[in-house]
């Protein structure tokens, strides 16, 4: 596809809708993790953070995101200065959205108390996503 083929989009309102998208799924994380449900909350938080990270990509190419899933990936398409702490919180958090979907096959989901931590440290990254946007 050439530069006059690609699609033009309206920028400020998919950073918006990504941004609106991350914090209502964020919702989901707390209210599955305080009710047990420890697959789904790790699946929300995988699913925040990549909407947080798609904000980004939009906000830094210009152009939608690309349709992947891979939090690294991703993050790669921006301008984000990570650190390796919070690279390290993406490469974590990136086999959630397999593990809980497919939990025998994939080796299990995480005990509650890796899944409180993995959950508090992709906290921190998904705020500080929304607080660069």
């Amino acid at each position: 596809m050439s530069v006059e083929d690609e699609p033009k989009i309206n920028v400020e309102k998919q950073i918006a809708y990504w941004r609106s998208e991350a914090l209502e799924t964020w919702k989901d994380v707390d209210h599955s993790m305080g009710g047990g449900r420890i697959a789904f909350g790790l699946f929300a938080a995988h699913l925040s953070v990549e909407k947080a990270i798609k904000a980004h990509v939009v906000k830094d190419t210009r152009k939608l995101s690309p349709m992947i899933h891979n939090l690294v990936s991703l993050a790669n398409l921006t301008d984000l200065q990570l650190t390796s702490k919070q690279l390290d919180v993406l490469a974590d958090l990136n086999p959630m959205n397999i593990l809980t979907r497919y939990p025998v096959e994939a080796g299990g989901i995480p005990s509650r108390g890796e899944a409180d931590v993995l959950v508090k440290r992709a906290k921190e990254v998904f705020e500080w996503l929304i607080e660069k946007l």
